[in-house]
């Protein structure tokens, strides 16, 4: 069987006309859906970049692989073995299918960008040290993919790994991608200027409407706004959230075409038919959820949906175009993978099989999941049909309630905090929390949770809290600076271990 993951960074699944967007960001995209299964209910268990792709490529939840952030103890993975030997009962992914004969293939930058060297480990060819890490072009992924296609594809018995970056920001799709979305109209009608200007004045800290740029302040001045003229370092009103929608959209666009041209390789090759095809990102983007504008460091619905299309010739047949709605985590995909290869399942793996739903079976999914987020702050979150609920570890520098619930049917922007009026699906929520937590860190087998090990560390890597303090009251801010103190020395006098 010949495999080909397309790993698209920081999509938004509802950017995608198979999710139901008004804008032709995704025409391949949508076509593979409408051939194949969609899934509405996929979601990271560990966000944004580097944990998910642990997650993904061990098998295993973040709390037992280690990665659950960028910086510090938490980008360390805690690989499953040790000495010469790999752990049979938890293999990487990629190791588990070359044990079983595949050619395992990577053409990513990301091992480069994050330092995580980790994610080499399984794959029989790495062409990443040619790409720059997070920089490149589609043109130049495909610029390697395309080659070794034309050389390898009609052998059998492969997988592909292809990364995208383009939807990532900084936008810097070529300009007929922006053209072609912007010929179509604005694409998402919220949030509207009262909504943005709101946010400008309540919210602060990386990535909130007012602050957006003040990272990149910090490490390149004004050079980082001049190399890519597009970007914004505010959103003030809709014109300026327009230019970040426009730049997600272009970049779709412009990944989706060099999808398309893959997928034209296989049919001239006589192979499509023999090629499954899995599109997914590592994790979605916050777009004025929870006060963060296309970003990924919360635990908000935007940052862990992930978009999650299959098709895969021989099982999907008899389900084709159908989609589902049940919940399930994104790393449910390497023990399916594995099952309809007719591998075994390693009892290590974190994940479930949902490959019934392939075949176009009964499937309901999870009853709940449990995703974290470990960058501009550390949060858990548990997600079931109808609610959100989330516990702040630390805020790091972002005005986060420690403890929100969110009504997703009713509130699924996520504008009204109901922890305080709820308290009793509030407790529900937080003991499904602490019965996972449980289950990892203590009795036999237990393993130390990362983020206990991240609580000196802080969120703060990327930009430190004296920065932040200081370009508030730069800003005439003495209020909001106030708060953010406030908030860390709230964090500071509570007992130690009471988040875990």
């Amino acid at each position: 069987m010949r495999i080909i993951y397309f790993d698209i960074d920081s999509l938004r699944p509802a950017h995608l006309g198979c999710y139901g967007y008004s804008r032709p960001t995704s025409p391949t995209v949508d076509a593979l859906a409408a051939e194949g299964v969609r899934f509405d209910g996929c979601y990271g268990s560990d966000l944004p970049c580097n944990p998910s792709r642990a997650a993904l490529f061990s098998g295993r939840f973040g709390i037992l692989n280690g990665v659950v952030g960028h910086n510090g103890p938490a980008q360390h993975m805690r690989y499953p073995g040790e000495g010469h030997r790999h752990d049979p009962e938890r293999p990487m992914f990629m190791r588990h299918l070359q044990h079983a004969g595949y050619n395992t293939v990577s053409f990513s930058g990301f091992a480069q960008r994050h330092m995580s060297w980790w994610f080499t480990a399984g794959f029989t060819e790495f062409h990443g040290n040619k790409l720059p890490g997070g920089l490149e072009s589609a043109d130049d992924v495909n610029g390697l993919v395309e080659p070794w296609l034309q050389d390898n594809g009609q052998s059998d018995n492969w997988f592909l790994h292809v990364n995208y970056w383009d939807v990532h920001h900084p936008y810097r799709a070529p300009d007929q991608y922006w053209d072609r979305v912007q010929a179509a109209g604005p694409g998402l009608e919220w949030p509207d200027d009262a909504k943005i200007r709101a946010d400008y004045e309540r919210y602060y800290g990386p990535r909130s409407a007012r602050d957006w740029g003040i990272m990149e302040r910090q490490w390149a001045g004004r050079a980082y706004f001049e190399r890519f003229p597009r970007m914004r370092a505010q959103i003030r009103n809709r014109e300026d959230l327009q230019a970040f929608v426009d730049g997600h959209d272009a970049g779709m666009a412009y990944v989706d075409d060099a999808i398309a041209r893959i997928l034209d390789i296989l049919r001239e090759l006589g192979i499509y038919e023999e090629t499954a095809i899995i599109v997914s990102s590592d994790h979605g983007e916050s777009v004025a959820e929870q006060g963060l504008y296309f970003e990924h460091g919360n635990a908000s619905e935007g940052t862990a949906h992930q978009p999650l299309v299959i098709r895969w010739p021989g099982v999907t047949d008899g389900a084709r175009g159908s989609s589902y709605d049940g919940l399930l985590y994104q790393l449910d995909l390497v023990p399916t993978v594995a099952e309809l290869l007719g591998l075994e399942i390693p009892s290590g793996w974190s994940g479930e099989s949902f490959g019934q739903a392939l075949r176009g079976e009964s499937w309901q999914g999870r009853d709940h999941l449990v995703w974290g987020t470990g960058i501009f702050t550390f949060q858990r979150a548990v997600r079931t049909r109808r609610h959100l609920f989330i516990r702040t570890l630390h805020p790091g520098c972002l005005p986060v309630d420690p403890i929100s619930l969110f009504d997703m049917e009713e509130d699924p922007r996520q504008e009204h905090n109901l922890a305080a009026n709820d308290p009793q699906v509030t407790a529900e929520m937080d003991h499904l929390l602490s019965n996972w937590w449980s289950d990892h860190c203590t009795g036999p087998g237990s393993v130390r949770d990362p983020f206990q090990d991240m609580m000196d560390v802080t969120p703060d890597t990327y930009i430190p809290l004296e920065a932040v303090l200081a370009h508030l009251e730069e800003d005439g801010r003495p209020e909001q600076a106030q708060d953010l103190r406030l908030r860390r020395g709230l964090l500071a006098e509570q007992a130690d271990g009471r988040p875990f």
